[in-house]
């Protein structure tokens, strides 16, 4: 970005793997308080899902039970630095963000967290035991011996937990990207491929035992990311760009981007054609826009029209060296 520092690839790799490190070593660290008292947790949450007074709950597979306390520990350990953990990120990606995508990071770490806890506590708390209830009355209607597996209680409550947080963190980061601008119908499918290909390789490497219930949890999953994003992937683009598109003398398709600068006064002169950024040479949210729409669309050559200040393209090729910059193209046309 035009603020960036000159800074080699490995020193952020370097910075990247330290930080992650340190928080790998803290999530250890805080889980061992966890895995303690996990049995005091889960005593805790079996005693909320119990749907019957009488003694209905077995324990069929204690080593499955064993399994789920580390689980269950690690879960909360992560939750427990989640603050370090924004923080890090925030604090590692901030330099290589636009404007708008700091905006957007902002309220994603902000949002997230908040809605997580808001959501697990009426569905782990309120909601879960109701249904297990509801479940439990209909058993005894028609007079079943009623037994119930306690790690199949635990484990079905785990499982929602984590598809409620791989929804919220998908559901925010498209949410925030809408409403900072970032997304729209136009990089909408840029977006479903970065954030649903994650998400669905996250969520089936989580119940790669269940095959079958993987495909089924990880379509379930991007369909509620799909709804709740749905406003912001059907919005109308800010801006309407309009590549040309031309055959070279080897038959290559040459994409040019034409952006005039300060030429929209004069529509009459050919360049409504263009894409108009008044004032881009010192407006930094322009530039950023004009960066993402180049890292979208990749056009071949970019065009530029009536510039009186060429600062901004000559450092725009050091970002974009693909791209050939052409300025005052057609300056005679202008005047």
């Amino acid at each position: 970005m035009s603020s960036d520092s000159n800074t080699r690839l490995a020193t952020h790799t370097n910075e990247l793997f330290a930080r992650f490190g340190i928080l790998l070593f803290i999530w250890i660290i805080s889980s061992i308080p966890w895995l303690l008292k996990i049995d005091v947790v889960l005593e805790y949450f079996v005693s909320i899902f119990n749907p019957c007074s009488a003694d209905c709950l077995n324990l069929y597979q204690p080593e499955k039970w064993s399994e789920l306390r580390w689980i269950i520990s690690g879960f909360l350990g992560f939750i427990t630095i989640t603050p370090l953990v924004n923080f890090q990120f925030w604090t590692f990606s901030k330099p290589g963000l636009t404007n708008s995508e700091r905006k957007m990071v902002k309220i994603t770490l902000m949002m997230a967290p908040i809605l997580f806890l808001i959501v697990s506590y009426i569905t782990v708390i309120e909601v879960l035991p109701l249904f297990y209830q509801l479940g439990h009355n209909i058993h005894t209607e028609y007079g079943f011996v009623t037994k119930y597996d306690a790690i199949s209680l635990i484990y079905f409550a785990t499982m929602i937990l984590w598809i409620q947080v791989l929804v919220i963190i998908s559901s925010s980061i498209m949410i925030s990207s809408g409403l900072t601008g970032n997304l729209d119908s136009s990089n909408a499918n840029w977006w479903r491929i970065r954030v649903y290909g994650f998400i669905a390789l996250v969520s089936l490497l989580s119940y790669y035992e269940r095959t079958s219930n993987g495909v089924l949890i990880t379509i379930i999953t991007l369909g509620l990311i799909e709804f709740f994003s749905r406003p912001w992937t059907t919005k109308s683009p800010k801006y309407n760009v309009k590549i040309e598109k031309v055959f070279s003398s080897q038959g290559d398709i040459i994409s040019t981007l034409n952006i005039s600068c300060n030429c929209e006064e004069d529509l009459s002169s050919g360049f409504d054609e263009h894409l108009v950024m008044k004032n881009i040479c010192q407006d930094k949210n322009l530039q950023d826009d004009l960066l993402k729409l180049i890292i979208i669309h990749k056009p071949n050559n970019l065009a530029i029209h009536c510039c009186k200040n060429d600062k901004v393209w000559r450092g725009l090729e050091h970002i974009a060296p693909d791209v050939n910059i052409t300025l005052n193209q057609y300056q005679d046309l202008a005047e």
